[in-house]
């Protein structure tokens, strides 16, 4: 069942953090949340974990709102930017105080996964290093063996190695049991890797929930010329956005793209695109046709 979104608006004073978004992720799939620092990433996350309420809108996360109540929350695995880890115990504490605590708790994969990181679990957690906890915390959020996984920022402070490491064994072991994973991140290159669907915020504003591949498929580049302009217009279900010498084309039309000898986009030229002030699109009903 995956996660769902309808219509979440969230509200800190006078600030709106969330404007209304809507977005499906599909049961089993690896989601990467995108958007510039201050976009609702965080936000979004501690609503979905149950840390926040929304002021209104309607959310699902494996068929049920979130809750308070231990039942769900034995179902939700969630790790903040802060990596919140007890300085004073040492992971294998942790383990044995999780393992009380939990509805499942699998210590074996736990550290196992460890011990192929190079992480201690003997020395308090507060002599290891930024990276080293948030993966640790990470971990402890996989090993209770959640049906769904959401992680603000993982992998901001891992080295690359760490970084890929990490990722091989969520991915692998999100696969393995069908775990659904939301998790933001501003790594473009291992998005594109990873990351089978896309969540991307603007301005609180969910301006693109799509499968990565379908991303890739339906952007193109043309020149940023006066025909091009007037004759995309007249297209329905076509819109573009002026980018410098270059207009991005989004459409699912491939005859469109090769009458026009359309050029490839890259993922990370989409996505850097989109996040853009100045990507507004344009299209037929926006020209008034």
């Amino acid at each position: 069942m995956g996660i769902t979104v309808e219509q979440v608006t969230k509200t800190f004073r006078s600030k709106a953090a969330l404007k209304s978004i809507s977005f499906e992720i599909p049961d089993g799939s690896i989601a990467a949340l995108i958007g510039e620092n201050g976009a609702g990433k965080s936000t979004l996350l501690h609503i979905l974990a149950a840390l926040q309420r929304p002021d209104s809108g309607k959310i699902e996360i494996d068929g049920s709102p979130p809750s308070q109540q231990q039942k769900w929350l034995s179902k939700i695995g969630f790790v903040d930017q802060e990596a919140s880890i007890m300085a004073s115990m040492s992971l294998k504490r942790h383990s044995g105080v999780a393992r009380s605590i939990n509805v499942k708790w699998n210590e074996e994969f736990l550290l196992s996964a460890l011990e192929e990181l190079s992480i201690p679990t003997d020395c308090p957690a507060k002599v290891l290093s930024g990276g080293q906890r948030q993966a640790a915390a990470t971990l402890l959020a996989v090993a209770k063996e959640p049906k769904t996984l959401l992680l603000d920022e993982p992998l901001a402070a891992l080295d690359p190695l760490m970084r890929r490491t990490l990722l091989g064994i969520l991915l692998a072991y999100a696969y393995d049991n069908k775990v659904t994973v939301l998790l933001s991140t501003h790594l473009l290159s291992d998005i594109e890797r990873t990351c089978d669907h896309i969540v991307l915020l603007k301005h609180g504003t969910v301006t693109l929930s799509q499968r990565t591949e379908q991303i890739i498929d339906c952007h193109r580049w043309v020149p940023n010329l006066a025909e091009n302009k007037n004759f995309l217009t007249q297209k329905q279900e076509t819109s573009f956005f002026e980018i410098g010498g270059n207009l991005l084309v989004c459409s699912d039309n491939e005859a469109l793209f090769e009458q026009m000898g359309a050029k490839s986009a890259s993922f990370e030229e989409i996505i850097l695109a989109r996040m853009g002030d100045l990507f507004q699109p344009k299209t037929a009903a926006a020209e008034g046709r």
